[in-house]
């Protein structure tokens, strides 16, 4: 997952853990518990405590009790309160992980580099919006390639429809126009390197991180030598769990054409 689509993942689901802070939801979830509670068929036990009455009391006849009075909806009253909490709980982590910090970066993030490689974004493929990440890696913005690139790319996110969820992201146009990409070198190194930005990697680091021994700098820079590591990681991970599955057999063969081999790999 790339960092836009993370942002993006990140602020729907606030929003629709927000959208929960209603009465309407809270009196469906009660409807709907009150009828699971009619429909189920499991019958407490009897009690191990044999109740006997208060020999005190026989005399008297008690109409009404004293003290603090319970009310037909306490139990209703409980819940409701219980269940704003876990909402206003769970919104609360959420601003905290992603905080005015990392808004910040966020916004600054969607505002210029990898934004301008998102197709639903007005300012797709402007070179002078995607140059600042392709200086990281040294590659020579070609404006000319982008200008070209642009129009066929839309084109063809028009007429296919997108294969997860309805929507576009850069894993998938990667993936579909990568054969035609390569015609275009400096914009398919953009497209490359907006999927393995390191960014990424320093604000999930800093949001999710509970290492106390970590200093907070050093979670939220990709300067440090294990945030390298990390990423490092991360490649040879992925290289592995493709020669496991669906390179197996392509290695296996190409292995054993290399040379005579008396024993048949594959």
């Amino acid at each position: 997952m790339d960092l836009q689509t993370a942002v993006q993942l990140v602020n729907t689901a606030k929003e629709c853990v927000e959208a929960l802070r209603t009465e309407k939801v809270f009196t469906e979830m009660w409807s709907e518990c009150a009828k699971a509670r009619e429909d189920d068929t499991i019958h407490p036990g009897p009690t191990k405590r044999r109740r006997t009455l208060n020999t005190t009391l026989e005399d008297y006849v008690v109409e009404e009790t004293v003290g603090v009075g319970t009310q037909e909806n306490q139990q209703m009253t409980e819940q409701r309160r219980l269940f704003y909490s876990c909402i206003d709980a769970i919104t609360g982590e959420i601003a905290r992980r992603f905080g005015e910090r990392n808004s910040a970066l966020q916004s600054r993030v969607k505002q210029y580099t990898i934004a301008s490689l998102n197709p639903e974004s007005s300012f797709f493929l402007e070179p002078e919006k995607v140059e600042p990440l392709l200086k990281l890696t040294g590659t020579t913005l070609v404006d000319a390639e982008f200008i070209v690139a642009k129009k066929p790319i839309l084109k063809h996110l028009d007429s296919f429809t997108p294969p997860e969820d309805g929507k576009w992201t850069l894993k998938n146009v990667l993936g579909h126009l990568h054969t035609t990409l390569e015609a275009m070198p400096s914009v398919l190194t953009a497209f490359k390197v907006s999927l393995t930005f390191g960014a990424s990697t320093a604000l999930c680091e800093n949001s999710f991180s509970t290492l106390k021994n970590v200093f907070s700098e050093h979670r939220r820079s990709m300067s440090h030598t294990r945030k390298a590591n990390l990423i490092q990681l991360g490649f040879e991970k992925d290289l592995t769990k493709k020669c496991k599955n669906e390179w197996k057999d392509m290695l296996l063969r190409r292995f054993h054409s290399s040379g005579k081999r008396r024993l048949q790999l594959y």
